[in-house]
């Protein structure tokens, strides 16, 4: 079924040449079915809006392929035109004669290079990882194409069929959710999804590449309501989700379902909706997932970073332990760390133990002693990852959460004597040094992070004791 029969016509008065080696293709469209195109009904009907935008196959004479993105520009009842700003020597149509248009706009690829059935398979549509319309505005954002003829006129049509999820009833308190759905078959849905031009033209996502079997949508709440679609293959059962609706401002879980079995569209363009209302439904609060079932929610020994303005780079610690390890829990703010793909180690951090005795102090907890400290790293290659060398043992797992990193460590109790009987205090500080591609100590020994705040007492953990 044609979603959006779109006439675009190539107006030569509209194509300008700027001087830096460019210039601007203007696309003349309209469409005859005049509907909002942020929702759409159950027959797929569509409509062009505001700021739209869609990639357009272009080929220069060396033989390379490259879309460019054109952006209506001007909205007139069912009319818009759609310009964007071409490379000097690109024309429309790629070279094998076909001229793609794919909407929405995105990173696609053409694959008339590639090995493996280019003349079957002649492009990747990329479906985002994540789409957030908290910033974007929302788009139901269902996948289209256009081939244009001899004329460089198009008409564009579904790739896919879709679900349209509605949930309702969200509470008042609530202003911006995250919708996860991830199918159980072997249909992806997001990454670069293959599309088809043999026997129609359809997405394809069986074998595409770096394809995944998850989505992620945030978008604000309106009226009580949020409103996802999902594209999915047609003609197959291609769709049996795992859906979880989360309060996106704290990641607390508000609704989960699981799929009995999956289900087929069968028909490109059709949007099948389903309603769910979240009325009286049971909040989970989010929670670190432990490796080692421990509850981070419900320990009560904790102490808050601190809060002075550049050193305020962690949030809190939270610390228990049982007869082999202390366990240490830590978030850290995201934005407090480096963000350097060239970095090996990034943010240097200091954790000091002690009992009550020695005469090691720190300046910023000078009424706590310690008689041991562990040295490690906050980040790795970029990635967020405590990593210790010096031969105390322990174990970490991190999570992203928010606007935070989460860290967990396990410490081996019997390679500090600090933590020997049933008590013990620790405090935490990260810096700015790292070290760069060579391997060599760059940055500053200055604090980014303290935990306890400076000028307190360090955080007392009761140690467990076998009875």
């Amino acid at each position: 079924m044609a979603a959006a029969a779109v006439a675009a016509c190539q107006n030569k008065a509209a194509v300008e040449e700027p001087a830096q080696g460019s210039y601007v293709f203007t696309l003349k469209a309209s469409a005859p079915d005049a509907e909002t195109k942020t929702d759409y009904s159950s027959t797929g009907k569509f409509s062009w809006s505001e700021g739209d935008a869609i990639s357009v196959l272009f080929h220069n004479e060396a033989g390379d392929n490259k879309f460019f993105t054109l952006t209506a520009t001007t909205i007139n009842g069912a009319n818009a035109d759609f310009s964007g700003t071409i490379d000097e020597g690109y024309e429309i149509g790629g070279t094998t004669g076909l001229k793609w248009a794919l909407y929405p706009a995105g990173n696609h690829k053409d694959r008339s290079a590639e090995s493996y059935e280019p003349e079957k398979y002649p492009l990747y549509f990329d479906m985002p990882a994540v789409t957030d319309y908290s910033e974007s505005g929302f788009s139901a954002n269902m996948p289209m194409y256009a081939l244009g003829d001899d004329s460089d006129c198009f008409s564009f049509e579904h790739l896919c069929a879709g679900y349209k999820f509605t949930f309702t009833d969200i509470d008042d308190a609530i202003s911006k959710v995250k919708f996860e759905v991830e199918t159980k078959t072997t249909y992806p849905l997001s990454g670069y999804m293959y599309v088809r031009n043999k026997g129609g033209i359809y997405m394809d996502p069986a074998g595409s590449s770096g394809a995944a079997l998850k989505r992620t949508f945030i978008a604000n709440v309106t009226n009580n309501s949020a409103v996802f679609y999902v594209p999915v293959r047609y003609y197959a059962d291609s769709f049996k989700p795992i859906i979880k609706l989360y309060n996106a401002n704290n990641d607390d879980l508000i609704y989960s379902k699981e799929a009995a079995s999956a289900k087929a569209i069968s028909s490109k363009g059709h949007i099948q909706p389903i309603n769910i209302s979240v009325s009286g439904a049971v909040v989970v609060p989010w929670e670190f997932t432990s490796a080692y079932g421990i509850h981070w929610n419900d320990e009560i020994i904790s102490a808050s970073g601190d809060a002075g303005e550049g050193y305020d780079g962690i949030k809190c610690m939270k610390a228990t332990s049982d007869a082999t390890n202390l366990y240490l829990y830590l978030e850290v703010k995201q934005n407090a760390l480096y963000d350097n793909a060239e970095y090996g180690h990034s943010n240097y951090c200091h954790i000091y133990f002690g009992n009550g005795t020695g005469e090691s102090t720190h300046w910023a907890w000078e009424t706590s002693p310690y008689i041991n400290s562990m040295s490690g790293w906050m980040k790795y290659h970029n990635a967020p990852r405590f990593i210790h060398y010096d031969g105390i043992t322990y174990s970490q797992t991190t999570e992203e959460h928010l606007d935070l990193y989460c860290y967990e460590l396990s410490i081996a109790r019997a390679d500090i004597s600090a933590l020997q009987g049933s008590s013990a205090t620790v405090s935490i500080e990260i810096d700015k040094e790292y070290t760069d591609s060579d391997g060599h100590w760059q940055g500053s020994y200055s604090q980014i992070g303290f935990v306890p705040a400076r000028w307190n007492a360090a955080l007392s953990v009761p140690l467990y004791v076998a009875p």
